[in-house]
């Protein structure tokens, strides 16, 4: 009873792990024939490795896939080693007057180019990543077996080519026969599991954050509570997109191409990021209204209903971190009310609840129609039709109707912006995009009906360039990924992407050289800059290249400049450190002592080049604890086979065998598909495989209990000789690379900033500069996204490694300061959207008469970071003082207020008219949305700030005052 409930707590695991173990059991029971055992080639548990390597857990389309490329893996290895065998055997064979041990010469250094080039390319293209285990396979076996003979068997090598590609054969017809899934299926769930995160956030905002009173904006536990939906949100957006570009790589079969979601997928993932945005304004509008019951409860604003003598400067310094101003001389009781936020709240609640309200039917509707259209599966409820377009609509004059309340009080009062009032602006600026992007959702679900390809389904091949399919990873690795592959492998395609992008641009503004003036030049490596604006010069100006990166002079230093850059890569690194290891491993094989070859091979010495392979990791830690894994997963699948085999008395009862092999692979099945260590049930389902062949076949006439040991012997020396070999060759540390990514992070985050500011200072939004820069800064902050995640995952591997000299490594620190880091790219995103809307007379009057104040305001930010990512990048104590930019904000607010102000009573006198039209709201909103953006950015950079204080230290003047140091 107990077993069916917990089975049907994941059905959808459980399915995976029952088409496995068949698959894994049909492989068993056929090398337990011994006609069958007899004709496989020279290693027949290759069958059963071949279910394990092309395991029926993922889709049918990417086990056809990988089996694809596991041929073409195999193919050039395959020949080269025959080739080479032959040239061993001809050697041997007229070997008189020669040196007697040049057949192990020639295999050695054979052996050596191989493995080299199989790993860098495995690394190179993460696609081929699974497929490049078996290009391993022939080199271990096939130039260090039959290397001495003077006769050539090419059999030696076509007996480890085709086993594997049978146990694929054989799990991919087991996932065709048994639930069957394509990737198209997968891709159309998540996009389901995206639409009800999205319908779940939206209620739970009408219900529990727009109440009659609020109560909600200083309830942390609701604010919590929202994080968490969002959260949960952008991890189902993420599977979205991650399954919808398994699809476009893999062959799927269904109504919809694809390709045809893409639009559709970057929308979604824009209503996740709107959704994100309303809830650290709401989190941030719950402190401020928390703050002030403080204040009045600790009586800091007594006041008279008619006066309070404060100077007039203050009115424009109001913070709305500390305690607000919110009272200024000659105010009036309606003057002193407005200047409360929940006030204003309350008037424009109503609007937004309906808003809400309108938006949770339409994605209702949308979700009804595209699963009667079969674009994704049904669900047991489905909303009943309805009139989206009209719904929208009037979901979009309820926004609009509380702007204009806003507005009306705003100039009913002849009042001046306030700081804390940025937040409900920032709210209604939000919910607008967001409403614009669901109308956009609308038309696009429509659209990809209407390209519905009929009655059936249809088969799609994908389309895209041979370079780009192998350089995208493919997410199924089914255990063969660790976390460490994964983010060097992420960290790959973004500089990939990087480098395209530059090529991209530099060879289109060579093209066009001759129409435009301005031409790209880029000096510096992809790692320095991260900028095309940036390198767009006059020729009449004199570009200054730093020293640093001063070209050689001489013909040969941009050869030896190209060479070094490559050896710097990570899989050419990844690739000397992995086929050193093999080398050694393999070494005995070729040792010019008679009877070194036999013995290798006779007591199984390739069993350490396989526990080496799998083992062998990019970072230190991760490396140390996949050995421990192996050490322990061997152990687990030696004693499993062994019990087998001494259950099955050897050769004498197969039955036993496979009931048993049945039995033990089950829970292993569990161990990789369901749990957070994957890698010890697949080394464990590897070693029973291994175990259970060479002890039924006893080819080698040993004891039972002989490979047992054997194996184990082998595993933990490959073990040794790996964690010695990563310790000396470029030795990489996750928490040495989580400060340098984190630092460098930061070095960009500044420069971002910075450029984003820049924007809103340029009247002329058609010119050359302001386009030219606009593209630049879009483009980066997908990439200081992705560099963020790339950040986030190395965090994750920094907690495997041990400290033995120091205390626990304060990774939830990390956490928090990448927390506050996501906050300030969110807000520089929200930066540049909101100044896209600023109309060009706002630009002329407002900003660019405080472009000096701007300019140093963005300054003192990106110094702030450059000061906090030195500090982490060199492990140095902060200085006593940090350059603040508050202080150039409040300077910069202040005279923006007076004015935004001015502006408006001009404005109100020339129009004798109470009401706001609506450009005049539309202007309110787009300014004061993007001011709530600067504090923003502030006020995150300097928590972040002491956090990093706490991690680094600060430099104390014990002798000064704590004003001089604050």
């Amino acid at each position: 009873m107990h077993l069916v409930k917990f089975i049907k707590t994941d059905y959808v695991l459980w399915k995976k792990i029952i088409k496995c173990t068949v698959a894994y059991e049909i492989a068993t029971i056929l090398i337990l024939i011994p006609k069958v055992e007899a004709n496989v080639g020279v290693v027949p548990y290759l069958i059963t490795l071949g279910t394990l390597f092309f395991n029926a857990s993922g889709t049918a389309g990417n086990q056809i896939v990988e089996m694809l490329l596991n041929v073409a893996m195999m193919i050039i290895p395959s020949i080269w080693c025959a080739v080479v065998s032959y040239l061993c055997t001809l050697y041997n064979s007229h070997m008189n007057g020669l040196y007697s041990n040049g057949a192990g010469i020639i295999a050695a250094i054979a052996f050596f180019i191989s493995v080299f080039f199989t790993a860098y390319y495995r690394l190179k293209y993460p696609r081929l990543f699974i497929p490049g285990l078996q290009g391993f396979t022939i080199a271990f076996f096939g130039l260090t077996k039959g290397i001495y003979n003077t006769q050539f068997n090419v059999m030696s090598i076509v007996g480890i080519f085709y086993p594997t590609l049978i146990g694929g054969a054989i799990a991919l017809l087991v996932n065709l026969l048994l639930w069957p899934e394509t990737a198209a299926k997968v891709s159309e769930t998540s996009f389901a599991n995206a639409l009800a995160s999205i319908q779940t956030v939206l209620e739970f905002i009408e219900r529990d954050v727009l109440k009659d009173n609020d109560e909600v904006f200083s309830d942390t536990a609701a604010s919590k509570q929202l994080s968490q939906l969002i959260q949960k949100l952008d991890a189902d957006i993420s599977k979205t997109q991650t399954a919808r570009k398994e699809a476009k790589y893999e062959i799927v079969v269904s109504y919809y191409r694809p390709t045809w979601y893409k639009s559709f997928a970057t929308t979604l993932d824009s209503l996740s990021r709107y959704l994100y945005g309303f809830a650290l304004t709401i989190e941030r509008e719950g402190q401020i209204i928390l703050q002030q019951r403080l204040d009045q409860q600790k009586g800091v604003h007594s006041h008279d209903d008619d006066s309070v003598a404060i100077d007039m400067e203050e009115l424009f310094t109001v913070n709305s971190r500390g305690a607000p101003n919110y009272y200024t001389k000659g105010s009036t009781v309606l003057e002193i009310e407005y200047k409360l936020i929940s006030r204003l709240q309350h008037s424009v609640q109503p609007n937004v609840r309906r808003f809400i309200k309108i938006c949770i039917s339409v994605i209702q509707c949308i979700q009804y129609r595209l699963e009667t259209n079969k674009a994704i599966p049904k669900k047991k409820q489905g909303c009943e039709k309805s009139e989206e377009h009209l719904d929208m609509a009037e979901a979009m004059r309820s926004l609009q109707e509380a702007k204009i309340t806003l507005e009306n009080e705003y100039q009913q009062r002849s009042a001046v912006p306030v700081e804390d009032h940025f937040m409900i602006y920032t709210i209604l600026f939000t919910l607008t995009q967001f409403g614009n992007k669901l109308i956009e959702l609308e038309e696009q679900a429509n659209n990809l009906i209407k390209r519905k390809t009929g009655k059936r389904p249809h088969i799609f091949f994908p389309r895209v360039p041979l370079s780009k399919w192998l350089e995208e990873a493919g997410e199924s690795a089914k255990g063969e990924r660790t976390a460490t592959e994964q983010v060097l492998f992420d960290q790959q395609h973004l500089l990939q992407r990087e480098e395209t992008r530059r090529n991209q641009a530099s060879s289109s503004n060579q093209t066009e050289g001759n129409r435009e003036k301005p031409i790209y030049k880029p000096n510096g490596p992809i790692e320095n800059r991260m900028s095309i604006e940036s390198d767009w010069v006059d020729d009449q100006d004199n570009v200054l290249i730093p020293l640093q990166n001063t070209p050689g002079t001489h013909f040969w230093s941009r050869y030896l400049q190209i060479l070094n850059n490559w050896l710097r890569t990570d899989p050419v690194r990844f690739a000397i450190k992995f086929t050193i290891t093999m080398e050694l491993l393999a070494l005995m094989a070729w040792l010019p002592i008679q009877g070194a070859n036999d013995l290798y091979n006779n007591n199984h010495g390739q069993w350490g080049l396989l526990s080496a392979m799998v083992v062998f990791n990019f970072t230190v830690g991760s490396t140390a604890l996949q050995c421990l894994f192996r050490v322990l997963a061997t152990i687990v699948g030696a004693v499993a086979g062994y019990i087998c085999l001494l259950a099955g008395n050897r050769d004498e009862n197969p039955y036993v065998i496979a009931v048993l092999v049945l039995i033990f692979q089950i829970p292993m099945w569990y161990m990789l598909l369901g749990s957070k260590y994957p890698r010890i049930g697949f080394i464990s389902l590897l070693t029973m495989a291994v175990i259970v062949s060479t002890g039924y076949s006893n080819r080698y006439n040993e004891d039972l209990f002989a490979p047992v040991w054997k194996r184990t012997i082998t595993s933990i020396f490959a073990i040794i000789l790996v964690i010695i070999i990563d310790q000396f060759l470029w030795p990489v540390w996750a928490r040495k690379m989580v400060r340098k990514h984190l630092s460098d992070l930061l070095i960009a985050t500044g420069i971002q900033y910075s450029k984003v500011a820049s924007l809103v200072c340029q009247e002329n939004t058609q010119s050359h500069l302001y386009k030219s820069t606009l593209r630049d800064v879009q483009y980066n902050a997908k990439i200081l996204r992705k560099q963020h995640q790339l950040t986030c995952q190395m965090l994750g591997l920094a907690q495997m490694e041990p400290r033995l000299t120091k205390g626990p490594f304060p990774i939830g620190i990390y956490r928090d300061i990448l927390e506050h880091e996501k906050h300030i790219l969110f807000w520089i995103g929200h930066l540049l959207e909101t100044q896209t809307f600023i109309r060009t007379q706002v630009r002329k009057s407002i900003m660019n008469p405080m472009n000096p104040y701007r300019r140093e305001l963005a300054a003192a930010v990106h110094l702030y970071l450059y000061t906090l990512a030195c500090s982490l990048r060199t492990k140095s104590s902060l200085p006593a003082s940090l350059p603040s930019a508050e202080i150039a904000r409040r300077l910069l607010s202040k005279r923006q207020s007076i004015l935004w102000h001015n502006h408006y009573r001009l404005k109100s006198d020339d129009d004798q008219q109470v009401k706001a039209n609506e450009e005049s709201t539309e202007d309110q909103v787009y300014w004061q949305a993007y001011a709530a953006g600067i504090i923003e950015v502030i006020a995150e950079q300097e928590a972040m700030g002491e956090l990093v204080a706490k991690l680094m230290g600060q430099h104390v003047f014990k002798a000064a005052t704590k004003d001089w140091i604050a």
